[in-house]
């Protein structure tokens, strides 16, 4: 298996995201196919850039980050 760049990453979280629901981290990194932790730093990259935002979710007992694009 072979690494992937950070930026493919970061594309791959984009286009998961432009259809224009809110997903938890561990979602997002079943969609494009990442490990967690990559995906949490592309996400905060992505956060610090003010390409995404990011809310708690308050309907559940769970903590849980989701994120979703910016509009």
């Amino acid at each position: 298996m072979s690494r992937r760049s950070i930026l493919d990453v970061i594309e791959d979280i984009k286009k998961v995201l432009s259809k224009g629901d809110e997903m938890s981290v561990k979602r997002i990194s079943e969609k494009v196919n990442s490990q967690w932790e990559t995906t949490i730093k592309a996400l905060e990259f992505m956060k610090k850039q003010g390409m995404v935002k990011e809310r708690m979710n308050d309907q559940t007992e769970r903590v849980e980050r989701l994120f979703s694009l910016k509009a």
